[in-house]
């Protein structure tokens, strides 16, 4: 049997994620701020040109863990959501355990990195993972299972306060508890704020 020759767009995508994968190696041992372009094409086995092809900065391959956490969402948390019988705010509670199962998929080193006062890419709104919360609260609103009387937007940001509070907490103790069960004792309890 003969092997299939990858295509240009096959073999762009592995190069694109063997860098990727370099730089979050890196980024677990050195730091983000330790560590330079330069590491990430060594470790990565690239040249400068094939590192901008892809990237246009160190920032950039930072940035694409917030790609891949939408992508998350988009295909497994969604479905996930989907299929449940449950309650829009058993759907909302199903969302944060996601929110943890995807931050102990990246690793705790890499979390922590992520949790710093100059990531503004939490409060970012324009983000998928967001307009899916929206949605799955607009959708108790209608159905007159969650309050009215709070704004969708508000409760947006108080829910995603409460998450990632509950992931820094988990970096702070070195990941030494299980993420996915306490986000959901918190939310189970946290969401009952917001019933109808």
């Amino acid at each position: 049997m003969e092997n299939r020759k990858l295509t240009r767009k096959e073999q762009a995508k592995i190069t694109q994620d063997k860098i990727f994968s370099s730089a979050i190696d890196l980024m677990e041992k050195k730091g983000f701020d330790n560590m330079t372009i330069s590491d990430i094409i060594s470790h990565a086995d690239v040249s400068v040109g094939t590192f901008y092809h892809y990237f246009k900065s160190k920032e950039d391959v930072f940035f694409e863990l917030y790609r891949n956490a939408d992508q998350y969402f988009k295909e497994i948390a969604l479905l996930d959501i989907e299929i449940s019988k449950g309650s829009s705010a058993d759907k909302i509670v199903l969302f944060f355990i996601h929110y943890a199962k995807f931050n102990i998929n990246n690793g705790l080193q890499n979390v922590s990195q992520l949790y710093s006062t100059k990531n503004k890419l939490f409060i970012g709104k324009n983000r998928y993972m967001i307009h899916l919360l929206k949605q799955l609260i607009e959708n108790g609103q209608q159905n007159s299972e969650l309050r009215t009387d709070i704004s969708v937007e508000a409760i947006v940001d108080q829910l995603f306060i409460t998450g990632r509070g509950i992931v820094f907490d988990w970096c702070l103790h070195d990941g030494k508890y299980d993420l996915e069960q306490k986000m959901r004792i918190i939310f189970e309890n946290y969401i009952r704020m917001f019933l109808q």
